[in-house]
């Protein structure tokens, strides 16, 4: 059961983060369709190769945004201003304005997906903790046990020895979990089952008594998972060089 886990968990599959993106033509593509642009600020965006340029940056910068494991109020404050920023630029009066806002949101999203999320003051009890004594490129925790009665928000996270602290430009490493029930027979449909994957630039930097590491995943049981049932899953850290140990937390997440 485990070689399977393994082998689900690290099947190769199409990124959605900055690994898929850099497969995509060199030439910019803004985030609409030029052929129905309609109002004169997309209009020069579509004639403007700079413009296309940061309208396809700032689209990679925000699907990394929405990506990180902030939890869905965060994501609601984020969507909505997006949209009070989208309503701002289609007021520009010219290419010089239209620049100037992306410029600007770019720099907003930036520094927000790099924010430190500090976690102290509560007690710290995780759900399921163990500890990594190296990790070369790959590594799978498996039969992390879970069964909750009411929605409740959950974050794997990892916490790593400075001296293994080797910032990433674009990308970075990977995280996938899966679950599933228990009595899960390979060759059978399963009752349930979850699958979701992320990658370094969607994790979220955070720092807790004083450690420093990364929140990778987030799921909630009730929304993602079944209530009331037993559930089994696995997490795999993906092209990691950890030399020294390293912790691996599931920790319950406010919602």
């Amino acid at each position: 059961m485990k070689a399977l886990f393994l082998s689900l968990l690290l099947t190769p599959v199409l990124l959605c983060g900055p690994a898929a993106h850099a497969q995509e033509a060199a030439a910019p593509t803004p985030g609409f369709d030029c052929r129905l642009a309609k109002k004169a600020v997309e209009q020069w965006i579509c004639a403007n190769p700079e413009l296309m340029q940061a309208d396809q940056r700032l689209n990679e910068i925000y699907r990394t945004a929405q990506a990180k494991p902030d939890g869905d109020t965060v994501l609601v404050v984020l969507r909505t201003s997006q949209l009070r920023w989208l309503r701002q630029r289609n007021r520009c009066d010219s290419q010089d304005c239209v620049a100037q806002a992306y410029a600007q949101r770019t720099a907003e999203l930036q520094a927000s997906n790099r924010r430190v999320q500090v976690l102290n003051g509560a007690v710290f009890v995780p759900v399921f903790s163990r500890t990594l004594d190296q990790v070369n490129d790959t590594r799978a925790v498996h039969g992390i046990p879970l069964r909750r009665a009411q929605p409740t928000a959950f974050q794997v996270e990892l916490y790593i020895d400075p001296q293994d602290a080797r910032p990433w430009s674009s990308g970075g490493p990977g995280a996938r979990i899966a679950c599933w029930p228990p009595d899960r027979r390979e060759g059978y449909a399963s009752r349930f089952s979850y699958q979701a994957r992320s990658w370094g630039d969607a994790f979220r930097p955070i720092e807790r008594d004083g450690r420093k590491g990364y929140i990778l995943l987030r799921f909630v049981l009730g929304k993602d998972l079944p209530l009331n049932e037993d559930i089994f899953c696995s997490v795999a850290l993906t092209e990691w060089l950890l030399d020294q140990p390293s912790q691996l937390h599931l920790v319950e997440a406010a919602r």
